[in-house]
């Protein structure tokens, strides 16, 4: 299977990813930019993939450790693969596990997560792949009770979620007491439907901000926004 993945050079570290488990996409770059300006202290991934969330936190604040959560074996295999050489990797560990499961004697100052959300789908015939991208093994309750679970009391997380999943998920978080504090989102263009809501939150009762962010803009050339969140990461925009 190593033989078909892929490698996506970034500017500071490279990932294999695909096959087993999902490709690197646009959505989760952003996502993990955006995410990684929040990123302090202990940090959780949950259900990180070939590490791209991880690996994103880790550069982007010297003072996190960043432990990354797999539950596909294979998958996991790769994280560590990619973690082994990283410029990082003395702030990344791979742990293969459900985070249903998981447990830890130290609690999180930021989890992130670009969580599977698909319900009512045929399965995926790639068993990585089918865990990936629906939500079996990690519905929106599973996640709210395993973020109220594991993060500190002035902990914060982040998701990456379409927004009808979203709305279940907040739903859910505010059950075990947790709230979206931020909302963000991302479209193709700017007259374009939502693709994706990346959210952060805690425990705190308020909801500061909402707004759209376009991937392109109306010439279809990246938008400022996107492009100053991934200077630091991708080759294509100088630094």
């Amino acid at each position: 299977m190593a033989e078909n993945r892929s490698t996506f050079e970034f500017k500071q570290f490279s990932l294999h990813h695909g096959n087993p488990g999902l490709k690197i996409s646009t959505e989760a770059c952003l996502f993990g930019a955006w995410a990684s300006l929040h990123a302090r202290g202990s940090c959780l991934d949950i259900g990180t993939g070939c590490g791209l969330l991880a690996s994103m936190m880790a550069q982007a604040n010297t003072a996190c450790s960043v432990k990354a959560l797999e539950i596909h074996p294979e998958v996991a295999l790769v994280a560590s693969e990619n973690f082994e050489q990283s410029p990082f990797k003395d702030r990344l560990q791979v742990i293969q596990s459900d985070v249903s499961v998981y447990h830890s004697d130290v609690k999180f100052d930021f989890i992130c997560s670009n969580p599977p959300f698909f319900t009512n789908h045929l399965p995926a015939t790639d068993p990585a792949r089918h865990m990936a991208i629906h939500a079996d093994h990690l519905s929106p309750a599973d996640l709210a009770n395993s973020i109220d679970r594991l993060l500190a009391a002035d902990g914060e997380f982040a998701v990456l979620y379409p927004a009808d999943v979203l709305a279940l998920f907040e739903k859910s978080l505010e059950n075990v007491g947790l709230y979206i504090n931020e909302k963000v989102h991302v479209l193709s263009k700017p007259d374009s439907p939502v693709l994706r809501v990346m959210a952060r939150g805690s425990r705190k009762e308020k909801l500061n901000e909402e707004r759209s962010l376009p991937i392109k803009n109306e010439q279809g050339d990246y938008s400022a926004e996107f492009i100053e969140l991934l200077r630091p990461y991708y080759i294509i925009f100088p630094s």
